[in-house]
């Protein structure tokens, strides 16, 4: 009875050593577990460095962020016109811009050129009530019709003036040019046209005559009171002559001597001075009628 109760004691000690057993290797698991994720998450010791390597290896993505849109190129302003360009456009006019306008307004057989004077004998004087026109056109068609008349063969007109302003300025301050006024004149040598003014005024010119229309009278009486523009006040054109404008601009300076843009100086020849006058003022004999 004694050697079964030992027996019986023995059997009952192994089989709690057994559970205890079974009870102590999860708690060890879970111990060295949490030990593990403490060294981690600490940054320190041999696994730290294994975790760092292994990120180097694997790194985190980033979140993809999208790119900006491109910004649009610069909108081309539509509006470029711009007073001294030598073409006349809306919204420029005579009184904003008598640099650029009124600009050529004729078919291209008239050989208009703004801004300018064409010399010559005149065969239709513009002062006259019947001469007056109310387009650079319809005084360019005068010519025409000037030079197709028979009678006229002998000086048939082949250069016409036209005066677009309220008051066309001029060198002549005896008389008062006004709107509407078509000069219709016959030059010897067409094919080498003679000019007595020519684009833009220079300062020097300006100064000299500013108070050459500051006196006298109007036609309707009123005073007169006009200073020099800074561009010739007439267009005109010698007939089938070739132009160059706008790619070709000139300026007239004391003593009438026009110059180019490409640097041509023509000095102007003048009716009442003889042959020999005019060339030692530095006429060119091309520009001398014989």
């Amino acid at each position: 009875m004694e050697a079964g109760g030992l027996a019986l004691a023995a059997n009952f000690q192994d089989s709690a050593e057994a559970a205890l057993t079974q009870i102590r290797r999860p708690w060890c698991v879970l111990s060295v577990i949490t030990i593990a994720a403490v060294l981690i998450t600490a940054g320190g010791g041999p696994l730290a460095a294994v975790s760092a390597g292994l990120s180097t290896f694997w790194p985190a993505h980033s979140p993809i962020t999208p790119s900006p849109p491109s910004p649009s190129p610069p909108a081309v302003a539509t509006n470029t016109h711009t007073c001294g360009d030598a073409v006349c456009e809306s919204p420029e006019t005579t009184s904003s811009c008598a640099a650029d306008c009124p600009g050529a307004t004729t078919p291209a057989t008239c050989g208009e050129e703004p801004h300018s004077d064409p010399a010559g004998e005149a065969v239709a004087w513009g002062s006259a009530p019947e001469n007056r026109v109310k387009s650079a056109a319809e005084c360019c068609e005068r010519c025409h019709m000037h030079a197709a008349n028979p009678k006229n063969i002998k000086k048939p007109c082949n250069s016409w003036v036209f005066c677009y302003m309220p008051h066309c300025w001029s060198l002549d301050n005896g008389n008062t040019h006004t709107f509407g006024e078509c000069w219709l004149k016959w030059q010897v040598n067409p094919k080498n046209p003679l000019y007595g003014q020519r684009g833009k005024y220079t300062d020097r010119f300006r100064k000299r005559h500013w108070n050459l229309h500051l006196s006298g009278k109007m036609p309707n009486g009123s005073p007169r009171n006009l200073t020099p523009p800074t561009h010739v006040p007439w267009t005109g054109g010698v007939m089938g002559a070739h132009v160059e404008y706008p790619k070709v601009t000139w300026q007239t300076d004391i003593e009438g001597i026009m110059t180019s843009s490409q640097g041509e100086r023509i000095v102007p020849w003048r009716a009442w001075e003889s042959r020999e006058q005019n060339l030692a003022r530095g006429v060119r004999a091309e520009f001398i009628p014989s």
